[in-house]
């Protein structure tokens, strides 16, 4: 225990009841680490960054539908404990999840606290529909600990809950920090650990207190049940993420998959750019009168229909471009995304193919719902090949 002191004596630790319990869930324990919810592939993508800022905060938003009822929970489950040692043991875990002494250091307005460091508002997490496999699992914690046997809800909420975030929250986190680095608020997350094995600890000794040897088939079959339902919400997350959210390493306007609407602006824009289509190319670019375009040609053209007449006439030229961009970095701003990368590919200047490569970024502003392009700056890797394009576009214009 954290804060309180064992309510148990000696003798009641050492019965033989408590012991074959015990002996009971340690293996149950051991078994249940070779589960499919600790290791989760889901996590694993999350803690290598493969997910866009927008599919974290979405990751976020949904896990905070388990961490905000989480509480209650446990209440509901104090109020039917058969005894007031019972009770008293789970009101260490209550108070370290309420602040101790502190409502604002509480471990839901922790998570609010973080959801806000990154544009987050309670309001619009509550807005946020919650995936069905979240539903399940908080309308199942709620049956468990209002409705079943005590040492079913010290099953569901223990073993089956505060047994999985030693092993999967690193993973969270590592996913946290590689998406927004140090600008997001962590404290909820570095008061979770070693904090909450003691928590599985004293579910531990809850459960050997109000446990016979005649529940032990319901409480394996409860454990397996929360542990499986977690898994699911990481099958559910990790089939969103990628179909919606996965970063992609190259952008060449050929991509047929469903991507993030950052990457689908910038398709858009290669799109355009390798088929020299001027109708794409009007569509991917801001009517904002500061829209600015830096081109690795030479020159900086302003305004809307500068930028469209200066694509226009390259497109009417006898200069071909077929590039991609890789190296990708996107990140999301309040009201659009900077994207910095790279270009690679080939020029074709009166027949002559060269070989080229572009240091590239770009800034993106939504404008009636979808992102346009604000400013495109571009330059060139290699001084040598600038050189020699530059004097074969000299050669056009001769």
């Amino acid at each position: 225990m954290e804060y309180l002191t064992t309510p148990y004596g000696v003798e009641e630790l050492s019965s033989g009841n408590y012991k074959n319990n015990k002996k009971f869930l340690e293996e149950l324990e051991k078994k249940m680490l070779n589960h499919e919810v600790f290791n989760h592939v889901f996590l694993k993508k999350l803690a290598s960054g493969s997910y866009t800022q927008e599919g974290v905060i979405f990751v976020l938003k949904q896990f905070g539908k388990i961490v905000m009822p989480f509480t209650a929970a446990i209440c509901k489950l104090m109020g039917n404990a058969p005894d007031i040692k019972s009770r008293f043991m789970l009101m260490d875990n209550l108070y370290e999840e309420m602040g101790h002494n502190n409502l604002n250091e509480s471990h839901p307005i922790l998570y609010l606290k973080m959801l806000d460091s990154i544009g987050i508002t309670q309001a619009m997490l509550e807005q946020t529909p919650t995936i069905s496999s979240i539903r399940v699992l908080n309308n199942t914690i709620y049956d468990a600990v209002a409705n079943k046997h005590f040492a079913i809800g010290c099953a569901w909420l223990g073993y089956g809950g505060e047994l999985t975030i030693p092993n999967n929250f690193p993973y969270l986190v590592n996913g946290i920090k590689k998406s927004f680095g140090s600008n997001i608020n962590m404290d909820f997350w570095e008061r979770h650990g070693e904090r909450d094995q003691e928590h599985s600890d004293d579910a531990t000794v809850v459960l050997c207190m109000n446990t016979t040897e005649n529940q032990h088939s319901e409480i394996d079959e409860a454990v397996k049940d929360s542990l499986s339902i977690r898994a699911t919400i990481w099958d559910e997350l990790e089939k969103i993420c990628d179909s919606k959210y996965t970063k992609t390493s190259v952008i060449n306007g050929k991509e047929m998959s469903q991507l993030s609407p950052e990457y689908k602006a910038l398709s858009e824009y290669y799109n355009a750019l390798n088929n020299a289509n001027i109708t794409k190319m009007k569509n991917n670019w801001s009517r904002d009168t500061r829209a600015a375009f830096t081109s690795p040609l030479g020159g900086i053209t302003r305004a809307f229909e500068n930028i469209i007449s200066s694509h226009d006439a390259l497109f009417n030229s006898k200069i071909d471009i077929d590039v991609e961009y890789y190296d990708i970095e996107i990140t999301n701003l309040e009201n659009g995304f900077s994207a910095v990368g790279r270009e690679r590919g080939t020029m074709s200047i009166d027949g002559v193919i060269m070989d080229v490569g572009f240091r590239t970024s770009r800034l993106f502003i939504k404008e009636d719902g979808a992102f346009k392009q604000l400013h495109h700056h571009g330059s060139f890797e290699n001084v040598e090949t600038q050189t020699a394009i530059m004097q074969a576009i000299a050669k056009l214009s001769a």
